[in-house]
């Protein structure tokens, strides 16, 4: 399939779902992810804030469960630079004061909110609709990720969260897509690095 025809799908599916079954998904994945990251040695991740009111992995869980696991870790967010494409990226700590974007998604304030050089993040978890066997993701169109994820050090882990389990083959990938090196769903820790 096509990523077109890929995100109406999920945005479909996602909206479809039973509240209970996205916060049951929503613990799977973290439990996933926390056993992920305790055998390596971040100490700066990345994650995207979730849209308001559109169902979206709610990372602030992941935040807040990380906050107590590994109290060491830095995260940080990003701030979508007004009339760009480009990020920039901010610690977020329980003092972090957020801003709600145009398009509803939470963002750190950049003017009290101290800033996160992209070759200081050691693992990314980037947001996405789909993706398939090979790690490529259907995202929502942007092209946000694309151009965040080159300014990051090639060893940094690109790593997907999906509330789906992966498609069979995204067909119109092009050049700018980047392949994901691991995504999460509820089930299992999908690895493309191998």
């Amino acid at each position: 399939m096509k990523k077109a025809a890929l995100r109406k799908e999920f945005l479909q599916k996602r909206k479809e779902a039973d509240e209970r079954w996205l916060v049951e998904k929503n613990a799977l994945i973290t439990q996933n992810l926390e056993k992920y990251v305790q055998d390596e040695h971040f100490k700066t991740l990345h994650t995207f804030l979730p849209q308001l009111g559109s169902r979206e992995i709610d990372t602030f869980f992941i935040i807040e469960s990380f906050r107590i696991t590994f109290p060491t870790m830095r995260i940080a967010a990003p701030y979508i630079i007004p009339g760009t494409r480009e990020m920039e990226h901010f610690l977020v700590t329980p003092f972090t004061h957020l801003v709600v974007n145009q398009w509803k998604i939470p963002e750190p304030d950049p003017v009290s909110s101290e800033k996160v050089r992209p070759e200081e993040i050691d693992i990314v978890l980037v947001p996405l609709l789909a993706f398939d066997r090979k790690g490529y993701r259907v995202g929502y169109g942007g092209g946000y990720y694309d151009r965040f994820l080159p300014q990051t050090r090639p060893d940094c882990i690109k790593m997907g969260l999906s509330l789906f389990e992966e498609v069979d083959e995204i067909q119109d990938v092009d050049e700018y897509d980047i392949p994901l090196d691991l995504c999460i769903t509820p089930t299992r820790t999908y690895d493309f690095k191998n």
